[in-house]
């Protein structure tokens, strides 16, 4: 026996609704915007701040959200410190921090920053806001001034 063949138009509108659908998932996925700040830069070693999640006044948080790395330079870029997993700085916090020279930096995986991110997110808003970097990034995390 033969199959039956199926109708152009039942294949057609399937194709369409497949079609659709394929539509709809390309539109919501959207990449997270992530840059560096330069912190400080001596001859031996670069610091920068990486900026993973912006003020969101939407979710009650206005605050940069940033992870802080130094890495010696003239290593491979596998070898970098991570001086800070997550620090939340103001936005004049930030500007403060910012240094003008330029220097190479890295993007290393994120899951520890995250981690830290949701741990900051499920602490009641008085401790929440009592950990705000509100002068300079490495004043922050106990290491302006110091020696490279």
């Amino acid at each position: 026996m033969r199959p039956k063949r199926k109708s152009p138009t039942v294949l057609s509108a399937v194709a369409a609704i497949l079609g659709q659908t394929t539509w709809a998932r390309a539109e919501a996925v959207e990449r997270p915007t992530i840059s560096a700040i330069i912190l400080s830069i001596s001859p031996r070693t670069v610091r920068w701040a990486t900026v993973h999640k912006l003020p969101d006044p939407g979710e009650d948080d206005p605050y940069y959200h940033v992870e802080v790395i130094e890495k010696e330079r003239h290593t491979p870029p596998w070898q970098f410190k991570r001086l800070a997993t997550h620090v939340v700085v103001t936005a004049d916090a930030l500007n403060r921090s910012r240094s003008r020279q330029k220097a190479r930096t890295y993007f290393y995986k994120d899951i520890e920053f995250r981690i830290a991110y949701q741990n900051w997110r499920a602490q009641p808003l008085p401790q929440r806001e009592a950990g705000v970097c509100r002068t300079t990034i490495l004043e922050c995390v106990g290491i302006a001034g110091k020696p490279d």
